[in-house]
């Protein structure tokens, strides 16, 4: 499979504002990363147990320390939740995300 990291993404955890901005969130960045984005298939998404509905990418990037599922992918001003993650093949070179738009 031939990987083309060609679309760039934010990784990214949003806090609560703290002072005058309360009430609100605060994006706090950990990471930009070249990506290879594939939209899944619908079969793809029934096996894994996601809602139809949702809007959901495969995102692979290099394999990047740090990382965990509690973070969102910022794509285009689009945030995604991430469902899952793997270390694919655990060689620590690529990672691959399953992510659906946040609601």
């Amino acid at each position: 499979m031939s990987l083309s990291f060609n679309k760039r993404i934010e990784l990214v955890t949003l806090k609560t504002a703290s002072g005058p901005e309360v009430g609100g969130t605060v994006e706090v960045l950990f990471s930009k990363a070249w990506a290879d984005i594939k939209t899944m298939q619908g079969s793809e998404v029934q096996s894994l147990g996601i809602s139809g509905h949702e809007l959901t990418s495969r995102f692979i990037i290099r394999y990047m320390k740090g990382i965990t599922p509690t973070m969102l992918i910022k794509y285009k001003g689009i945030y995604y939740d991430i469902k899952s993650m793997t270390n694919d093949n655990e060689e620590n070179r690529t990672i691959t995300m399953i992510a659906s738009v946040k609601v």
